[in-house]
């Protein structure tokens, strides 16, 4: 499977209604299980250990996210320090498609509330 087929199957997840993270033992988890069907099921379980990676590169980017800015007037610095992690983490993607889809991940929180402020 390619990167580009990971991403499919992360869209087609997300679209589900799914959030995708890594379990503290270094598996997979899938939240909300209610949403999960038996072709869903399926699916990750085909692409588990490509979802682990893709999750691991994702987290491991996101976690270089730059820190706010100095002045925290400056939205435009605080708007780009919150934008350049949140499209490389999957969780705080995921949450930024509503409540139901999970929070933000820590750093994500950290900066999305230092740019709302």
């Amino acid at each position: 499977m390619t990167a580009q087929a990971v991403e499919t199957v992360v869209a087609q997840l997300s679209h589900a209604g799914l959030n995708l993270s890594l379990a503290p033992a270094g598996g997979l988890a899938v939240a909300p299980s209610s949403h999960l069907t038996a072709d869903l099921r399926a699916l990750i379980r085909s692409s588990k250990a490509l979802l682990i990676d893709w999750l691991t590169v994702a987290n491991d980017a996101a976690s270089h996210a730059p820190d706010p800015p100095v002045n925290p007037q400056d939205w435009k610095e605080l708007a780009a320090a919150y934008h350049a992690h949140h499209f490389n983490c999957p969780t705080c993607i995921a949450a930024g498609r509503g409540s139901r889809y999970g929070q933000r991940c820590g750093a994500g929180m950290a900066l999305w509330r230092a740019y709302c402020d």
